[in-house]
């Protein structure tokens, strides 16, 4: 038993809202009406009107200059470590190659002599 639009609750009838207004969908109708925004098909993203200046396009040299003065304010904004952290780190590092190192090294001599008493 589906309900439909005439449907009636407490023998009150039904009405959609927006006071008569087209709703913008028939599964949520209180939603209202969307524009579509032309879609990348490719990525499924918007496309984002651009246009570049007309000056920046003409200049390649100013698109070299503004790539490096944007690499150089990243670099001014990353948060270096100190040298307590690069020792700590470099330490961790170390730690965890003489760890892989032994590890491999007695896993070789075990598959050495499994391998020469097969033969």
């Amino acid at each position: 038993m589906g309900l439909s639009e005439d449907a009636a609750v407490d023998g009150q009838p039904i009405e959609p809202p927006g006071n008569g207004e087209p709703a913008g969908s028939s599964v949520f109708p209180q939603l209202g009406a969307f524009a579509e925004e032309p879609v990348n098909v490719a990525f499924g993203e918007p496309e984002l009107p651009y246009e570049q200046p007309a000056r920046a396009r003409a200049e390649h040299g100013n698109r070299v200059f503004n790539f490096l003065r944007g690499c150089w304010a990243e670099l001014q904004r990353v948060q270096w470590p100190d040298r307590r952290q690069v020792a700590q780190a470099t330490g961790v590092v170390l730690g965890f190659v003489v760890i892989a190192g032994i590890f491999l090294g007695v896993a070789d001599q075990i598959s050495q002599q499994i391998v020469n008493a097969i033969l």
